[in-house]
């Protein structure tokens, strides 16, 4: 990823063919922050069954930088997603993977 913003990450999804985010399945921020946060997530296939990437398809978590990273920190103990990026005032601020974004037609590959 060249540009480190939210914006071009976003569009890289659509690119790629992936279907429109889904909210993270967490208690929402209730805090007023002027610096908004963004955590993306992609679950692994041991959370959800898929057979592509697609189908494993993006979570988006938004709020304020301490509750983002605070699911940050409860996901990283956890291990349960395939890709892992906090957006910081629009800026990519923390990366917790180590491949590339592959295509949502993609197929999940057992031996990965």
């Amino acid at each position: 990823m060249n540009d480190p913003s939210r914006s071009a990450f976003e569009a890289q999804l659509r690119e790629l063919g992936y279907d429109e985010l889904e909210p993270f399945d967490s208690e929402p921020c209730v805090h007023e922050a002027a610096d908004e946060c963004a955590m993306f997530v992609m679950p692994t296939r041991e959370c959800k069954n898929a057979d592509t990437y697609g189908a494993l398809g993006w979570l988006v978590y938004e709020g304020c930088r301490d509750c983002c990273e605070a699911r940050t920190r409860t996901l990283n103990c956890g291990g349960m997603f395939t890709h892992l990026l906090v957006f910081a005032d629009g800026v990519l601020a923390e990366r917790f993977d180590d491949d590339e974004l592959r295509p949502a037609a993609a197929p999940i590959n057992d031996d990965e």
